[in-house]
């Protein structure tokens, strides 16, 4: 499942069992979709007080962490996931943000791990 060059995604064209989220060219993790709770898509708060922040916001709750997606088009991302066809999920550099405006763009991916216990 190869990225395009200037793809923040990648899906698979079939059932997808996991979604990878690449947080760098070394570190990526992967969650069954079977751990998805539930995801939404929302403006992002900090992006209020700083216009330099990605506009959108797509918080995903796996049972095991919560992903937090911060971008501009993320819509695209929320459809994939409902069509259960995103595979992969991967920052780009800056230069890529406008490189088609129809297409997401994704500035930041953070994984928060659930405390067990």
């Amino acid at each position: 499942m190869p990225f395009k060059e200037d793809s923040c995604y990648a899906t698979s064209g079939k059932y997808c069992a996991c979604i990878e989220f690449h947080l760098s060219e070394h570190k990526r993790r992967g969650f069954h979709t079977s751990q998805l709770i539930e995801y939404t898509l929302e403006p992002n708060p900090d992006a209020d007080d700083d216009k330099n922040e990605p506009p959108q916001k797509l918080a995903l709750a796996f049972s095991t962490a919560d992903v937090v997606v911060l971008g501009w088009r993320l819509s695209h991302l929320a459809d994939k996931l409902q069509e259960n066809d995103l595979a992969a999920v991967r920052v780009l550099p800056k230069r890529f943000a406008d490189v088609d405006r129809h297409m997401p763009f994704v500035a930041a991916i953070t994984i928060t791990p659930i405390a067990k216990g």
